[in-house]
């Protein structure tokens, strides 16, 4: 192999009985084709017979297929014969074509028929895996003008030209860059295998799910214990945990009938080519292979694509050339990023084919988004009872709902290009947000990215005729604005119940304008690049709750934190200005009594006195009923979530690297004096509140105070199943990218307000998630 710095540029699967399948991907690789650090090829020895004497898999000799190999690139490339030609009924060899002569309708077109030319000269087994490691020998040996990147020589990952000039990027025939020809050659796995490379060994390190498979769950005893074997004796291969060696995957002219769901299980694939092959349909398991790029299938007897292929939607490349295909699933119109779709050589519909060669693949993937029915709706979520015993018709119990809306103006097709456009209209949204809210009837409502002309003209009048009354307050950009446009600013929403409630306060921070006054912000750099350009704000309505003797005081803050993850310092210092600017509001509205005035000398170190100062004020405010909702842009594992649920976080945390303008909070950390829990804390946060092509994951939170309220219930999350079909939010069914969150609270009998039903206490609840 020329040295142990081998890497897998792609494989072909193991033959299944009595065909050349992919049947037995729980068991041995058979063949893997590789190339190392000086860029010289070779395989693995297989575990049943691959390649039989002299002949190769397509029935030609060695011989053949070179010189085939080689007269079909250069004729793809140089336009040999007619480069025009319209697929063949019938593929009596892997190279013979139709001569019929097409004429171009569009430059799309023209694009299709050239790329549909190269695909077809791609019909030799693993032409696309030695066309790159031989375009890698080349570029090593000869860069003259060419671009070079070396680390494709590490990873052995092909290099880009490639895949530019197979998908007619480039305009260079393949076998004459740089100069040189490139002779395309059949390579026979050796009699031994090469011990420097551990396909089992690899991906135990590196994909889990498909390691587990081959090691301990395979169906074939001999084949995991084969691969165990060489998982021990495997001495060269590196231990690096930054990701797997190799990205792509080569089955194309394998003469395979079938590919086995094992293969799915490489949910790290980038590139698959499985073209010239005798495949009738792809499995739906295709849909695990979430960050697939480039799927070739051309060149196989396949008649429907199944719909599951539209969760891919990082496809930039789908070639379908040359198979029986006369419909399309209308759940490809997902594939936003998808550049390349290649049908030639299909018995496509007129109206599919004519939109494809006139307007472009663009244009039908919108085309099949727009014209799809909606899939089925999800399951209503459960509500999950933390205290049975809770009477939730009692005064004294509270239901509190958090919802970013999506602003309008956010809501674009550029932005959110995988949901119709028709679920995308602010008109249709704003009817199913109505839907949901009229189906919970919270008490209180907190809304996030309402843009100021929907408060007033459509929250306001609707929430109203269901008994809300709201206050709002715009983000801060709306200062600087005509009138006209401040209606367009977006910003943060909080109605109730007005039977319940009546409001004694409404309290706008600004973090901007706030910073701006405090003296012990170094006015630096940092705070007017970093700081000053986030308009972030955080609402603050204090409640009166009218039902309960003495009427009790709740402070409700609703807030949208900056959503970048490069700027975690401006959202630490935004949260630590949150609860800092509650506690000025407890002390005015809450009835806070003034903490005694205790010497201690000048004894003790700064960070003492700090802590004794943040225990009397937790003295202070531990009768403070306060609910804290919002968008916060962070996650369970992050600064911010420590911060709010432990009241600290050190000066040490990662999250505060870049704290030097923010004087106090650099010198002693972040502290806050009141004793919040996330809602969800206790049975474990939602999968996710925000659901992207780019991230799915728990974002949105409702705090409380744990000494004055207990949560009794919670709304749970979206069906797993249902949203594992999707590719993200919004849809026709989810209105916005964020879905609601709600909990209910009962008043503690220890807090600001008396038991007057003598209600049980909280029980024991574990949440079983489905």
């Amino acid at each position: 192999m020329g040295g142990s710095n081998t890497h897998i540029v792609g494989m072909a699967g193991a033959l299944g009985p009595g065909d050349r399948g992919l049947s037995g991907m729980g068991g041995v690789m058979p063949s893997a084709m590789m190339v190392n650090s000086t860029g010289m090829m070779g395989s693995m020895a297989p575990s049943h017979t691959l390649y039989a004497g002299p002949e190769g898999p397509s029935g030609m000799s060695s011989a053949q297929a070179v010189a085939a190999a080689q007269a079909a690139a250069v004729a793809a490339a140089q336009g040999v014969g007619n480069p025009l030609m319209s697929s063949p009924s019938v593929l009596s060899g892997p190279l013979q074509i139709a001569q019929t002569p097409v004429i171009p309708i569009s430059q799309h077109h023209q694009q299709q028929i050239i790329v549909h030319q190269r695909s077809r000269a791609s019909a030799t087994p693993h032409h696309h895996a030695r066309a790159a490691m031989a375009l890698q020998r080349q570029q090593a040996n000869y860069l003259g003008n060419s671009t070079f990147d070396p680390t494709h020589m590490a990873t052995g990952t092909p290099v880009s030209n490639y895949a530019d000039f197979l998908s007619g990027r480039s305009t260079t025939p393949l076998g004459h860059m740089n100069g040189h020809s490139s002779t395309p050659a059949i390579i026979r796995p050796p009699s031994t295998r090469a011990k420097s490379t551990s396909i089992g060994s690899a991906n135990d390190r590196r994909t889990p799910g498909a390691s587990s498979y081959f090691l301990n769950g395979s169906t074939n005893a001999s084949a995991s214990g084969a691969l165990t074997q060489q998982n021990q004796q495997q001495q060269g291969v590196s231990t690096a945990k930054s990701g797997p060696r190799w990205t792509e995957l080569d089955l194309g002219g394998m003469n395979l009938r079938a590919i086995s769901s094992p293969l799915f299980r490489y949910t790290f694939l980038t590139k698959l080519y499985v073209n010239h092959n005798q495949l009738t349909s792809l499995p739906v398991s295709i849909a695990e292979l979430r960050n697939l790029e480039e799927l070739d299938a051309s060149g196989n007897l396949i008649s429907a694509i199944p719909s599951e292929l539209g969760l891919c939607c990082k496809l930039k490349e789908l070639l379908l050339f040359d198979n029986r295909i006369s419909d399309l699933p209308f759940e490809l119109g997902t594939l936003y990023q998808l550049e390349s779709l290649g049908l030639e050589g299909n018995p496509l519909q007129d109206e599919l084919k004519g939109l494809l060669q006139k307007e472009g693949a663009r244009v039908l993937i919108e085309y099949l988004r727009d014209s799809g029915t909606a899939m089925a709706a999800p399951p209503d979520r459960q509500w999950v009872s933390l205290d049975k015993d809770v009477k939730t018709d009692s005064p004294e119990v509270l239901t509190v709902l958090s919802y970013n809306v999506l602003c309008p103006k956010y809501a674009t097709p550029q932005m959110y290009n995988y949901c119709p456009s028709w679920a995308l209209t602010w008109e249709y949204r704003r009817d199913t947000i109505m839907s949901e809210l009229n189906a919970f009837l919270p008490d209180i409502i907190c809304l996030q990215e309402v843009e100021a002309c929907q408060f007033d003209e459509f929250f306001k009048e609707k929430l109203g005729e269901l008994g809300y009354e709201g206050v709002f307050w715009t983000k801060s950009r709306a200062r600087t604005m005509s009138e006209g446009e401040r209606k367009l600013v977006d910003g943060c929403a909080t109605f109730y119940k007005s039977a319940m409630f009546k409001c004694v306060a409404s309290h706008l921070l600004e973090f901007q304008q706030s910073a701006l006054s405090r003296k012990d912000f170094r006015k630096c750099d940092d705070f007017f690049n970093r700081f000053m350009t986030k308009d972030n704000i955080v609402g603050f309505a204090v409640l009166k709750h009218c039902k309960l003797p003495g009427e009790p005081t709740v402070f409700v803050a609703n807030a949208h934190v900056h959503w970048d993850p490069e700027f975690t310092d401006v959202k630490m210092v935004q949260t630590a200005m949150l609860t800092e600017e509650l506690a000025t509001l407890a002390k005015k509205y809450g009835g806070v009594a003034p903490i005694a005035s205790t010497h201690h000398g000048e004894s003790g170190s700064e960070a003492h006195r700090v802590q004794i100062q943040l225990q009397q004020q937790q003295k202070q405010f531990q009768k403070i009923a306060a609910i804290i909702c919002g968008d916060y842009n962070s996650t369970p594992d992050s600064g911010l979530y420590e911060f709010l649920s432990r009241g600290r976080l050190d000066k040490e945390h990662e999250d505060l690297e870049r704290l030097e303008p923010y004087a106090d909070y650099k010198r002693n950390g972040l502290r806050h004096p009141f004793g919040l829990k996330s809602a969800y804390a206790s049975v474990g946060e939602l999968p996710l509140t925000n659901h992207t092509p780019t991230f799915a994951g728990t974002i949105d939170y409702i705090w409380y105070t744990t000494a004055t309220l207990v949560p009794t219930g919670l709304l749970g999350e979206v069906d797993d199943e249902w949203t594992r079909q999707t590719v993200g939010f919004p849809n026709a069914h989810i209105p916005s990218d964020h879905i609601p969150i709600m909990a209910e609270f009962k008043w503690k009998p220890a807090g600001n307000v008396p038991n007057p039903s003598g209600t049980p206490g909280r029980q024991s609840f574990q949440y079983n998630r489905k």
